[in-house]
């Protein structure tokens, strides 16, 4: 198992997908940064608790359901846009194990997101005049813990991504997954559904932007419904399936 993960390891870092990984990052970061940037200018104060979740709900919301949706997609799928697969499954390993190792390199690399956009909204925040003297541990922890969240939820459902590039063999539809969640979420936002619905229902446990109907075991039900079937499902199709390059 660890040769596996270390070859998609490998695999992974000479990607050109990294670059996305930089992007998602940087994006939320320099947008709250120019918002801040112009409220400094109309002395409007410095506060932590807005600089940080601005950006959480601009990843909650728009970043992570359309870019995770593609990394994770594209880590799926890429033996097969690649014609690979059949050198890929002629090693001593069974496939599940194959699964395992992706599933696996996909923390990480979400991780890695999540981990650089927190680091650059602290470091950008510290610019500004008096944000050093008012930022407590308590605060940093408690927002850090907020993004530590949305990773975990937002990686809950990589297996629907997964499953859409194994079934298409390819990335594009996890693509357009993505983009297809970022608007159904966003109308699924207005109704008393919310908490029904995989990914608004990661976006309200994470932001509460809808705090009456934000039901924490009504969420957590549909997150764990929403990462057990599509890896059921994984499991079965892949094992079974007539996988070859094309």
């Amino acid at each position: 198992m660890l040769d596996l993960i270390a070859c998609e390891w490998l695999k992974w870092k000479r990607s050109r997908m990294l670059w996305l990984v930089l992007l998602g990052a940087l994006l939320p970061a320099l947008l709250m940064f120019l918002v801040q940037l112009n409220s400094a200018s109309n002395g409007q104060p410095f506060q932590w608790k807005d600089y940080f979740e601005t950006p959480l709900q601009i990843m909650a919301m728009l970043m992570c359901p359309a870019l995770f949706s593609l990394l994770v997609g594209y880590l799926f799928a890429r033996e097969f846009q690649e014609r690979t697969v059949n050198n890929m499954l002629t090693g001593p390993h069974s496939r599940l194990a194959v699964l395992t190792a992706k599933f696996i390199i996909a923390f990480p690399v979400l991780l890695a997101v999540m981990l650089l956009t927190f680091v650059l909204v602290l470091g950008s925040g510290l610019v500004f005049q008096g944000a050093a003297s008012s930022l407590t541990m308590k605060l940093l922890l408690g927002e850090a813990g907020k993004y530590g969240l949305l990773l975990v939820l937002q990686y809950a459902l990589s297996p629907i991504s997964a499953a859409v590039a194994l079934l298409w063999r390819s990335y594009i539809p996890a693509m357009g997954l993505g983009i297809f969640a970022v608007i159904s979420e966003l109308t699924i936002m207005q109704s008393k559904y919310i908490m029904y619905y995989p990914w608004s229902a990661t976006l309200n446990l994470t932001t509460n932007l809808s705090p009456s109907m934000n039901s924490a075991s009504i969420g957590y039900t549909t997150i764990a419904i929403a990462f057990v079937v599509p890896l059921l499902f994984i499991a079965g199709f892949f094992r079974r399936a007539d996988v070859h390059s094309g």
